[in-house]
């Protein structure tokens, strides 16, 4: 994947420790390098990677590092939609990859919000692991609320650590899953914080949930998935301007 030695002696180079298959789409891959902007940055963060190859450094993509600010490791869980994506399974350890961050606003401030509420779309859950392992990290005492949507359940990823975070952290996410017969199966009774919904989320899953104005709102995913979300949100009462928005699309 990588020329010899290709960019060795630059900066803001990053070395593969090791990628890991997420689901069939998603793969995070784990990177090591020394880097003092990245490591002040902020849960929710995004950066750009180049890749190493006979030519000389791809073109950049961003994406979201989804470590906590915390963790010594970067690490990026990046779905596969296009060559450069679909080449991330292909690294090997000890590749190198350039970094350029941290980049983007989004969850600046979480922190300081007692009351949250988190909305993601399939991989847009990426800047939201970020910002819970580093409230998990602090043993923070925010109360989040987090809706995911995917598919069906096949593509969610990180469900063992999601699971312990709703015990660690006073955190409930609902899974919203739109092509599933039955969602019954899903539950475990040893974490009733983690609940599963058949469709798509709605305005009525919302609110069935508890979402009402005076939260602070996130909101990560693919353009049209963002929009549905923020009728349904201002059908509740809360303002659309107010809504924190990162939008994924995953054509890279």
């Amino acid at each position: 994947m990588t020329s010899a030695n290709a960019g060795q002696e630059e900066k803001n180079v990053w070395k593969v420790v090791r990628v890991v298959p997420e689901n069939e789409e998603v793969n995070s891959v784990y990177l090591e390098g020394t880097d003092e902007k990245l490591a002040a940055r902020k849960a929710g963060q995004f950066a750009s990677i180049r890749l190493a190859g006979p030519e000389g450094w791809s073109e950049p993509h961003p994406f979201t590092i989804s470590a906590a600010p915390e963790d010594a490791l970067l690490r990026f869980s990046i779905k596969k939609e296009g060559a450069f994506t679909s080449s991330i399974p292909g690294l090997m350890p000890g590749d190198s990859v350039k970094v350029a961050g941290p980049l983007g606003v989004f969850c600046r401030g979480i922190d300081g919000k007692p009351e949250i509420v988190m909305i993601a779309g399939g991989v847009g859950i990426t800047p939201f692991l970020s910002v819970l392992r580093h409230f998990r990290n602090g043993k923070a005492k925010n109360r989040v609320l987090l809706f995911w949507a995917n598919k069906t359940i096949s593509e969610t990823f990180d469900m063992d650590e999601i699971r312990a975070m709703t015990r660690e952290l006073d955190l409930t996410v609902v899974h919203c899953l739109s092509r599933e017969d039955s969602v019954d199966g899903h539950f475990d009774a040893g974490t009733p914080r983690m609940l599963f919904e058949k469709g798509r989320i709605s305005a009525d899953i919302l609110k069935r949930h508890g979402v009402k104005p005076g939260a602070a709102f996130y909101l990560c995913g693919p353009p049209p998935m963002m929009d549905s979300a923020l009728k349904d949100l201002e059908t509740l009462g809360v303002d659309p301007a107010a809504v924190e928005q990162e939008k994924f699309i995953w054509k890279k």
